[in-house]
């Protein structure tokens, strides 16, 4: 079972080791000394949380908790649509379920409001087969990002007579 709780100003440092864990293969690859990446890193942060703060001025951070422990985040924006800004989780919790339950949490919200569950993801990121899995459908494109939508079935039952 998943948790999410909003994000408090002593879960900064949390929410930091998800960004850097995301990208950690990257960097490394890179070569770089650890000062000089974890440099980077702090600096890639704070121009995504600031970016993120200007494009989605309503959007909310929640820490995502499984067994008691932290396991990654989730940053949301919901006015007329219900928005998936970024979801992140450390490696160790990754291809176990956990971001699929995640999805579906938010699948059940759009449900019980109606709206549409929107997000944009990178073209070749693993995840967009996750959500085409869950029935996400692609409703445009902006190089490298790719914007996809779902929609809850607002039908009635049918009734048969």
């Amino acid at each position: 079972m998943l948790v999410l709780e909003f994000a408090i100003p002593e879960d900064d440092g949390f929410v930091y080791e998800v960004y850097s864990d995301l990208r950690r293969a990257e960097m490394d690859a890179w070569g770089w000394p650890d000062e000089e990446s974890e440099a980077f890193l702090r600096m890639q942060f704070d121009l995504q949380t600031r970016s993120y703060a200007m494009q989605f001025p309503n959007a909310v951070t929640q820490v995502i908790m499984h067994e008691g422990k932290k396991i990654g985040r989730m940053i949301v924006s919901r006015n007329h649509s219900i928005h998936l800004i970024d979801i992140s989780l450390l490696t160790a919790y990754r291809n176990k379920g956990l971001g699929t339950a995640a999805m579906a949490g938010l699948q059940q919200e759009a449900t019980l409001t109606g709206l549409p569950l929107k997000l944009s993801v990178l073209g070749n990121n693993p995840a967009k087969l996750l959500y085409e899995r869950l029935g996400f459908k692609t409703i445009g494109e902006a190089f490298p990002y790719i914007s996809m939508s779902w929609e809850p079935d607002m039908r009635e039952e049918k009734i048969i007579i």
